[in-house]
């Protein structure tokens, strides 16, 4: 039976097993830190839970368990996400994995998901095997060209919480049509980016930062960008824009790059919407995205995994 952890003793032996594996330069002390201030944000107390096969006083088993508001091609559902799935060192080869996340799609499909969504780290055969298909996602490496007549006059400061009601609106004028996408409350956007700035807060000096900053017309929030800087380079994890064509984020990013002129590197990997290019930044390649998105129906809803809308700061 699945187990919602919230005992302080057990989600501590969670921790200290998952540390060395998903740590990401934190100290132990931060590393639990920043897994409690996810739970008690706004969106985290109703959405995420840590859960697993528990024998006594032994945690034999461990993942994090998400429920997302979601659309297929316009049609509501509800997800499943399932996250950090970990067995510890001596309790690996009896299945537990397996058994731990075929009683989490059996719960989520009682509670009414249509579908389960999850990241791989180990490759796709794992959960191919329990019924998941993968997403393809393409990452792109995209460059800010360098504007001769220096940058444009466009008013950008950084995001501050009352614009994040203006940006889930944004985020959902994204989604529409997409054949699969979550629905991005401001709470959820939140999430996502608080989840990333206590990382780069509570690691070391200058490991990693984040950047949220909304374009303004009017004194409203008409675009924004959330740009990562960490060891896995520049990304810009999200962005918006209630200009179809993206215009004001390509000019957001050439006035943040022509804030330091002097920055030769003007490159960044992101995800992007099919269709969503701002006409000012140039695709100088793609790849597969490293995160393996894997999903399995729940329901008869099936959803168009081959338009998503779904953005870096949403993985999990």
């Amino acid at each position: 039976m699945v187990k919602d952890i919230s005992d302080p003793f057990l989600l501590d032996q969670i921790l200290d097993a998952t540390y060395p594996v998903w740590g990401d330069g934190l100290s132990r002390q931060s590393y639990g830190s920043w897994n409690r201030a996810q739970r008690l944000t706004t969106w985290g107390r109703d959405h995420l839970a840590r859960v697993g096969l528990v024998e006594g006083d032994e945690v034999l088993v461990s993942a994090k368990r998400y429920v997302f508001d979601a659309q297929a091609d316009g049609r509501p559902i509800k997800v499943l996400g399932i996250g950090a799935v970990f067995t510890p060192e001596h309790r690996r080869g009896q299945y537990l994995a397996s058994t731990l996340v075929r009683a989490m799609i059996d719960d989520g499909r009682a509670d009414g998901c249509d579908a389960a969504l999850l990241f791989s780290e180990i490759g796709p055969d794992l959960y191919t095997r329990l019924g998941f298909t993968v997403v393809e996602r393409s990452c792109l490496t995209i460059e800010v060209p360098r504007n001769r007549r220096g940058a444009p006059a466009v008013l950008v400061r950084a995001a501050e919480p009352t614009d994040l009601p203006l940006l889930a609106e944004i985020s959902m004028l994204h989604a529409n049509g997409a054949g699969f996408a979550l629905n991005r409350s401001a709470s959820l956007i939140e999430f996502g980016v608080l989840r990333r700035r206590l990382c780069a807060g509570l690691g070391p000096s200058g490991l990693r930062s984040l950047e949220f900053f909304v374009a303004e017309e009017g004194h409203r929030a008409v675009a924004y960008v959330v740009i990562s800087r960490g060891p896995d380079g520049v990304v810009l994890e999200e962005c918006g824009d209630r200009d179809p064509t993206g215009a004001r984020v390509g000019a957001m990013l050439e006035t943040l790059a022509e804030r330091d002129p002097s920055q030769q590197d003007r490159t960044m990997r992101t995800v992007l919407p099919g269709g969503f290019r701002p006409p000012q930044l140039q695709v100088i390649g793609s790849e597969a995205s490293r995160e393996i998105m894997m999903v399995r129906a729940l329901s008869s809803v099936a959803p168009d995994y081959s338009r998503p809308v779904y953005w870096q700061t949403d993985v999990f």
